[in-house]
């Protein structure tokens, strides 16, 4: 009889390969042509996609919490102090100032008319999908995402170049295979060297959710306002 102990590394390792694929590839065979081609102005493409991430994490929750009993701080779930929220500002800074220069060579991918439709979606359904991407998308990407993937490629830096990879493809769905996909790109980097520096989701989320924010729902409403 083979003592438990040989086994569970292996089952582990199962589980953890499966999240992530789960957690990478989830855009691509896990919903469909329906959120892989999601329009943010869409309600109910926004309600799919929802639906989906949190499904997405929920499994990957059981993965991590019940198969692999890893603690919540394994994944950088903790509290937050000022250092961290100041480190959390100047990625936040970084990411604009890189963005607006970006900005200069490279068209952005929502036009005036997106964001006047946008600011019709209803503005609790836009709010949930602020908060949703900044949970769930963090824990996919950057808490289990870099956390599992080190374990198998055995180097931090890696697993979370590999991981922003892997974020900025899963949105193609949204971008297009377009210079405009840099956006992104340069948000998921940012996000990447917050928590590899500070090794704290929560900010994290925080920090993704605020950026969203700004998108999906301070701009939309700045500019139905102006046309009102």
């Amino acid at each position: 009889m083979i003592p438990q102990k040989s086994i569970a590394p292996a089952n582990h390792r199962l589980s953890a390969a499966l999240g992530l694929a789960l957690a990478f590839g989830w855009t691509t065979f896990f919903i469909g042509k329906s959120v892989t081609s999601h329009q943010l102005t869409n309600a109910r493409d926004d309600a799919v996609t929802i639906l989906a991430e949190w499904s997405v994490v929920i499994v990957l929750a059981v993965i991590a919490f019940k198969i692999q009993r890893r603690p919540l701080s394994y994944f950088g779930l903790r509290g937050f102090g000022w250092r961290d929220l100041l480190a959390m500002l100047a990625a936040l800074a970084g990411t604009f100032i890189l963005a607006g220069i970006a900005g200069i060579f490279v068209r952005g991918p929502q036009s005036a008319t997106d964001f006047q439709r946008l600011s019709e979606v209803p503005l609790a359904l836009r709010v949930t999908l602020v908060l949703t991407a900044g949970i769930c998308e963090e824990f996919m990407y950057r808490g289990f995402g870099i956390e599992e993937l080190q374990e198998f490629v055995h180097n931090r830096w890696l697993a979370g170049a590999l991981s922003l990879a892997f974020f900025t493809v899963a949105h193609i769905g949204r971008y297009g295979l377009v210079p405009a996909l840099i956006m992104p790109a340069l948000a998921g980097g940012t996000l990447t060297l917050l928590y590899l520096w500070r090794r704290n989701l929560p900010v994290c989320m925080l920090m993704h959710a605020i950026i969203d924010a700004i998108f999906v729902i301070v701009v939309p409403m700045t500019m139905a306002n102006r046309s009102a």
